[in-house]
């Protein structure tokens, strides 16, 4: 006892002693691949360079991470496959709805920010917010953008006309508009004539501010009600999934947003709403 350790000679207590906390990291490796993966994110062409860049990320981790590591933290592929097979469900039925919502946006009237933000907030709850936001990105151009202005902008720009004062005609103030934007967000591609068709419809809607008001409403509402649910976005779920995998309790799906959703993010919803969009 505490007594008779405190009588004993100097170098009996030193022996007894309990040894002096020592912190220790290991798998300090992996913050390579992480960085690799980060910056994987920014990689645009060429194509599938990206994909290739995080996946052999992923498989260097598995490999140089000793064994002993991932068992002490219960490392374990059965979420990642639960989350992986959810979402690849979840981007493969979202592909015609894609198709769809370009073709019909007028005819659903969805003619105002506030529409646009409820809207893809919803979905972005209960699906993940990536596809959900280029949806309704979708929607907004097969609403607000007209093919053929389209056209005339890929056409100005294969002949050389990159100048918006050289532009004249009913679409001119348009199509000035979406050069202007252009020149801001892709100077290169735009010097290069290497734009595709998405970044020329976008353009539209950057170069005129009502219509870049909509892109505004769908990013904060992609972003924000993805909180609302575990399945709004992956990492979510993925947390849930590695909880669930570990024992460790956490509220269920209805549980969740009764406790945290509804007291807490919807009113902060509602504000954004009223003061941006309303």
């Amino acid at each position: 006892d505490r007594r008779n350790y405190l009588k004993a000679p100097k170098e009996v207590r030193t022996r007894l002693a309990e040894p002096e906390d020592e912190w220790k990291f290991e798998g300090l490796v992996n913050i390579v691949f992480l960085a690799v993966i980060l910056g994987a994110v920014f990689v645009e062409k060429p194509i599938f360079l990206r994909e290739l860049l995080m996946g052999a990320a992923a498989a260097g981790s598995c490999l140089f991470t000793g064994k002993r590591i991932h068992q002490s933290n219960n490392f374990d592929f059965g979420p990642i496959k639960e989350v992986a097979i959810l979402f690849l469900g979840i981007f493969a039925t979202m592909l015609p709805a894609l198709d769809w919502l370009e073709h019909n946006a007028k005819s659903l009237g969805m003619t105002t920010p506030s529409f646009f933000y409820w809207g893809c907030g919803l979905l972005s709850s209960a699906l993940d917010n990536a596809p959900t936001y280029y949806s309704f990105l979708s929607a907004i151009v097969g609403g607000f953008v007209p093919a053929d202005l389209v056209e005339q902008l890929r056409q100005l720009i294969a002949s050389g006309t990159v100048d918006p004062s050289a532009i004249t005609g009913p679409n001119a103030v348009n199509l000035k508009q979406a050069l202007g934007a252009l020149s801001a967000y892709h100077p290169t591609a735009l010097a290069a004539g290497t734009l595709d068709a998405e970044q020329l419809q976008v353009a539209f809607l950057l170069g005129k501010a009502d219509l870049n008001h909509f892109i505004v409403a769908i990013s904060i509402a992609a972003v924000f009600f993805g909180a609302n649910t575990y399945i709004g976005n992956g990492p979510n779920f993925m947390v849930k999934s590695i909880a669930d995998e570990s024992k460790v309790h956490t509220p269920g799906f209805i549980g969740y947003i009764l406790r945290y959703t509804v007291p807490y993010m919807l009113p902060l919803l509602l504000l954004i709403w009223f003061l941006f969009f309303r």
